[in-house]
């Protein structure tokens, strides 16, 4: 691959197009070292766009502004120090691809990096969220480590490298892969703020999220989510003392989950299975094999599997685990309660699994289990998780405050309860209906 003929057709949008409903170049990137170009032409729609196997739409589990997330944190000024970064890696993605090969991939992304001025910590956060990885991948979301899906790309679409560097063997060599993936990274960070005027993307932060859908994007829970996974990866190479916070119950607290701010999906009291039930804490957004840690020094009171109907919870110890993974368990799947002092008791739920026992003391920050879905029915990967004080039901939403963006911000939340009100407008018209009937039948 000879990255010397990349087109210099791209251009850097000029100052009057930077305001507006578009997302600003966040200030970990580096600015794209791209000349101007007078010959720049605003790209035909759908030449450039991933190919998906159903209909285009806007995630629910995401903010309807993005811009309420917190700045995304810079990496630590200097050298990068390579022994401290490739550990980050194999930590960070040990959890999704053990035994993948990982020194060699976090070597071939700091190098790579190197090479082209981009930032190692995105990098290695892309492939973690592409591929968990995997420079063997390959299938319908795309080849190699980042997951470069050629079919994205129509014929005469408007790409800055040689259309052959999207041959399938040249993609499944990690280095290329990589090279390829910043080219296109690139040329969206100098492209998007127009393309998304014109286009009419949903709102998103970076030109990160076209790496995932082309020219228009529909979503941001992929950039959301790999931004997370930068940030994750960002503390894992500094390893800092944990974030103590206060909470409403006034117990000191850490998060529950890493990565600094996380996004909380839906909160207490929506619906479940139709107004059967009602949820009964926070679902905090996470990926599978992420670990989740107790929020605060305590007792564990219970570790076990949620089981359905009347039937009390089953206590498991962790080896137990994988033999009832495929087995029928309640919707609160495998989880763990901790009793705290001042009889505060939190409960993390959904996990892939557990490392604690009944009676197990443990520490704030403590490793306790990872996120799954287990017990879960409809939605993607998250952590539940509750909060009780002297027995009472509490909303998480205040307790977590300081990690975790409430669920009323996000579009999930707008749905939750719209159909809310719609379930008792419907039960309460039907009261009426049966007032009225009765009415009838007695005069």
């Amino acid at each position: 691959m000879v990255f010397g003929s990349i087109a210099l057709s791209l251009v850097l949008v000029a100052g009057d197009l930077s305001g507006g409903g578009a997302a600003q170049q966040p200030s970990f990137l580096p600015p794209s070292p791209l000349p101007l170009s007078p010959s720049f032409q605003m790209p035909r729609g759908g030449q450039r766009q991933r190919r998906g196997t159903g209909p285009e739409r806007r995630g629910i589990h995401e903010l309807e502004d993005p811009s309420d997330w917190p700045a995304e944190p810079k990496a630590e000024a200097g050298p990068l120090d390579a022994a401290r970064f490739d550990a980050a890696v194999e930590k960070v993605c040990g959890e999704v691809a053990p035994g993948a090969g990982l020194p060699a991939v976090a070597e071939v992304v700091r190098q790579v990096s190197a090479e082209t001025g981009a930032d190692p910590f995105l990098i290695a956060a892309l492939a973690y969220r592409t591929s968990r990885c995997r420079p063997s991948s390959m299938g319908a979301a795309g080849i190699g480590l980042l997951e470069i899906q050629p079919s994205m790309f129509g014929p005469g679409a408007a790409l800055p490298f040689p259309r052959s560097d999207l041959d399938r063997e040249a993609l499944l060599d990690p280095a290329h892969n990589l090279r390829v993936g910043i080219a296109l990274y690139k040329m969206w960070e100098a492209e998007h703020v127009a393309i998304d005027r014109a286009l009419g993307s949903t709102p998103h932060r970076t030109a990160l999220a076209h790496f995932f859908w082309g020219d228009r994007v529909w979503g941001t829970t992929a950039e959301d989510r790999t931004l997370t996974a930068r940030r994750r990866l960002l503390e894992a190479y500094a390893n800092p003392p944990a974030t103590f916070r206060a909470s409403s119950l006034g117990l000191t607290i850490v998060a529950p989950l890493e990565g600094g701010t996380r996004l909380g999906t839906s909160g207490l009291g929506a619906d479940r299975e139709d107004g059967a039930r009602s949820h009964r804490g926070l679902d905090i957004d996470a990926t599978i094999g992420e670990p989740v840690r107790a929020v605060a020094d305590g007792v564990v009171q219970f570790a076990g599997v949620d089981l359905t109907g009347d039937h009390p919870a089953l206590g498991l110890f962790p080896r137990q685990v994988r033999r009832w993974r495929n087995r029928t368990m309640g919707p609160g799947g495998f989880f763990v309660r901790i009793m705290h002092e001042g009889g505060i008791r939190s409960g993390y739920f959904h996990l892939t699994g557990f490392r604690v026992v009944a009676g197990q003391a443990v520490h704030a920050g403590e490793i306790i289990g990872t996120v799954g879905r287990s017990g879960v029915k409809v939605s993607g990967s998250h952590l539940h998780f509750e909060v009780h004080d002297n027995g009472e039901l509490q909303d998480p939403v205040r307790f977590l405050s300081a990690f975790v963006l409430p669920p009323d911000r996000t579009l999930t939340n707008q749905l939750a309860m719209s159909e809310k009100r719609l379930r008792l407008a419907r039960i309460a018209r039907q009261k009426r209906q049966a007032r009225l009937a009765a009415q009838r039948r007695l005069g």
